[in-house]
C-alpha cells in the first residue's frame, strides 16, 4: 500500500529547482503581460492595480497565516511515518482553516477599503478613491479563493508531488493573465467602456486563475486521494490529537507570517507613503501616481528575473546544510554557506549590473516610450535593489535553516523600521528615487546583521566571499565596457523602432555575458566557486542535454 502512496523519492535539488521552474515560467508570463495591459488600462491607472495587488499579497500572506509551509512540512512528516489518519486530519485543519480565515481577511479588506483608498492616494482626487476601492472590493474575492488553492498546494507538496505544484503556479498565471487581457480588451475595446475597467478585469483575473487552479487540483484528487483515504481508514492507531496539530501548524508557520509581512514592507511603505510625501514636497499629484506605478509595477516585474534566479540556484544548498547542521559537521556546513553566498553573487549581481547599465533600451523594448525618462532612471535604481531583494531573502532563508528565526524575524523588523525612518529624508534629499534607495539602505541593513549572526554563531570567515565578490565586481565592469565599446563602433539604440531595439539589445547581452564569463574564467571564478572551470561546466551542460534529448 505504501509503495502506491509514495512518489519515487528524489533528491531536494531537483525538487526545489522544479518549484523554482514553476516560479520562473510564472514570473516570466507575469514580465510580459504588463506591456498589453498597460495598453488597455492606461498608464494613469495602473497604480490603481499596483496598489491593490501590494496589500493583497500582505493580507493573503496575513490570512494564511504562513500555514501552506507548515501544512507541506507537516504532511511530510506523518505520510513518512505511514500514519494517514494524520495526514487526512492535517488536510481537513487547513482547509478549514485558511477558508474560513480567507473569507474573514476578504471581509475586513471590503469593510476598510475606502479607509485604505483614502490613505494611499493622499485624499487627493475623489473619482480615484473611488477607484482604488472598488479594485480593492473585486479584489477580495481572490482573499477567499487563493488560501483555499494554498491548503491544496500544502498538502500535495507536503506528499512530493512537486512538479503538480509547479504545474498548478504555471496553470493559475496563465489562466490570471490570459482573462486578464481578454476581459480588458473586451471592456476597453469592445464594450467602449472606461479604461478603468481594465484594472476592474485585471484584478478580477486573479480569481478566476486561483478557480481554476482548484478545479485541477479537485480532478487531480479524485484520481489520487483514494489510496490514500483506504490506508487511513485501514490504519488501526490513532491520529494525532487536533490539539497538538494545530501546535505544530502554527508554531511552524507563524515566523513564515512574520518574515513575509516585514519582507513585504518595503512596499506597503511605498504605496502608503509616496504619494503623499511627493505631493507635500511639491510634486503633481498625477505626476506622483504615475511615478508609483512605474515604480511598482514595470521596473518590480523587471527586477523579479534576478530574484528567482538567485533564490533558484540558492534553495539546493539548503538541506545539505540542514543535514551538516544535524551531523554537527560544521565545517561542511560553512563551507556550503560561503557556496550559497558565492553562487547567488555570481548570477544576480552581473545581471542587475547589465539591467542598470541598459536601463533605458531594456525599459524601451519592455513599455515603450511613454515616460521612458522616468521609467529609465527609476529602473537603473531598481536594478540595485533586485540585487539586494535577491540576496537579502536567501540570507533570510539561511537563518531559518540554520535554526535562527527568531533573529530572522527580528532582522526583517528592523529594515521595516530603518525604511519608515529613511524614506522621507531621501526622497527630501534625491527627489523621488529616494523611495527605491530608502529600500536598498533597508536590504542592506538586514543582509549585514543576518551575516554578521551567522558569522558570529557559526564562526564563518567571509574573506573568500568577499575576494570572489571584487572578481565578480571587476568582471561586471568589464562587460560594462564591452557595452562603451560596441556604442564607441556605433551601434547604438534606435528609440523609433522596438525590433531594431530588441536586436541591439540582443547584441549587447550576448556580448556583455561572453565577456563576463570570459573575464570570470581568467580570474577563475568558476574554479572558485563551482570547483570546475567553465570549459568543464559548459560540456556537462551540453552532455545533460544530449542525455535528455
Amino acid at each position: 500500500m505504501s509503495d502506491s502512496i509514495k512518489k519515487t523519492k528524489k533528491s531536494f535539488v531537483a525538487g526545489s529547482l522544479a518549484s523554482s521552474a514553476g516560479i520562473f515560467i510564472s514570473k516570466a508570463i507575469g514580465l510580459f503581460y504588463v506591456i498589453p495591459f498597460v495598453a488597455l488600462a492606461g498608464e494613469a491607472n495602473k497604480a490603481f492595480y499596483t496598489v491593490a495587488y501590494t496589500y493583497y499579497r500582505v493580507l493573503l500572506q496575513i490570512c494564511s497565516a504562513g500555514l501552506p509551509f507548515a501544512v507541506a512540512a507537516i504532511i511530510a512528516k506523518y505520510s513518512e511515518k505511514e500514519d494517514y489518519k494524520t495526514v487526512m486530519v492535517v488536510r481537513k485543519l487547513s482547509m478549514s482553516i485558511l477558508a474560513t480565515s480567507g473569507l474573514i481577511t476578504a471581509f475586513l479588506f471590503i469593510c476598510s477599503s475606502k479607509f485604505l483608498a483614502t490613505s494611499a492616494l493622499a485624499n487627493k482626487a475623489p473619482q480615484d478613491v473611488i477607484y482604488l476601492r472598488n479594485t480593492f472590493i473585486i479584489l477580495s474575492f481572490a482573499l477567499f479563493l487563493v488560501p483555499v488553492l494554498y491548503a491544496y498546494r500544502g498538502f500535495y507538496q507536503g506528499l512530493k508531488y512537486l512538479k503538480l505544484y509547479a504545474r498548478s503556479q504555471i496553470i493559475e498565471q496563465f489562466v490570471r493573465v490570459g482573462s486578464l487581457l481578454f476581459l480588458g480588451w473586451l471592456a476597453v475595446e469592445v464594450l467602449h467602456l472606461d479604461r478603468i475597467f481594465a484594472v476592474y478585469s485585471a484584478v478580477f483575473a486573479a480569481s478566476l486563475g486561483a478557480l481554476v487552479a482548484i478545479f485541477y487540483f479537485r480532478e487531480f484528487d479524485k484520481r489520487h486521494i483514494g489510496p490514500i483515504q483506504r490506508a487511513a481508514r485501514a490504519q488501526t492507531t490513532d491520529p494525532v490529537p487536533t490539539k497538538q496539530l494545530l501546535k505544530e501548524l502554527f508554531a511552524f508557520g507563524v515566523p513564515f507570517l512574520l518574515g513575509a509581512i516585514f519582507g513585504n514592507s518595503q512596499q506597503l511603505i511605498n504605496n502608503q507613503f509616496f504619494i503623499k510625501i511627493n505631493t507635500d514636497l511639491g510634486m503633481d499629484y498625477e505626476l506622483a501616481r504615475n511615478l508609483l506605478g512605474i515604480m511598482e509595477l514595470n521596473c518590480d516585474k523587471l527586477t523579479s528575473i534576478p530574484q528567482v534566479l538567485g533564490l533558484g540556484f540558492s534553495s539546493g544548498i539548503v538541506p545539505y546544510m540542514t543535514v551538516s547542521l544535524e551531523e554537527r559537521n560544521f565545517k561542511e556546513l560553512r563551507k556550503n554557506i560561503y557556496k550559497c553566498l558565492d553562487t547567488v553573487n555570481f548570477i544576480a549581481i552581473p545581471v542587475c549590473v547589465g539591467m542598470s547599465c541598459l536601463a533605458r533600451p531594456l525599459y524601451y523594448v519592455m513599455y515603450g516610450n511613454v515616460n521612458l525618462t522616468y521609467g529609465a532612471h527609476m529602473l537603473r535604481y531598481s536594478a540595485f535593489l533586485g540585487l539586494m531583494t535577491t540576496l537579502t531573502p536567501m540570507v533570510n532563508s539561511l537563518l531559518m535553516t540554520l535554526h535562527l528565526k527568531k533573529e530572522a524575524i527580528g532582522y526583517l523588523a528592523v529594515g521595516f523600521t530603518v525604511k519608515a525612518i529613511a524614506m522621507y529624508p531621501m526622497i527630501q534629499t534625491f527627489g523621488y528615487t529616494g523611495a527605491i534607495t530608502s529600500s536598498i539602505l533597508c536590504s542592506a541593513v538586514i543582509y549585514y546583521l543576518s551575516l554578521a549572526k551567522i558569522k558570529n554563531k557559526y564562526h564563518c570567515d567571509y574573506s573568500k566571499v568577499f575576494k570572489h565578490t571584487l572578481r565578480i565586481v571587476v568582471a561586471c565592469l568589464a562587460m560594462n565596457g564591452s557595452f562603451v565599446v560596441l556604442r564607441v563602433l556605433g551601434l547604438s539604440f534606435s528609440e523609433t523602432s522596438r525590433l531594431l531595439a530588441i536586436l541591439m539589445l540582443a547584441l549587447y547581452t550576448v556580448v556583455g555575458m561572453i565577456t563576463y564569463f570570459v573575464v570570470a574564467n581568467a580570474m577563475k571564478l568558476p574554479e572558485g566557486i563551482f570547483d570546475m572551470r567553465l570549459k568543464d561546466m559548459l560540456k556537462a551542460v551540453l552532455a545533460r542535454k544530449k542525455k535528455a534529448a
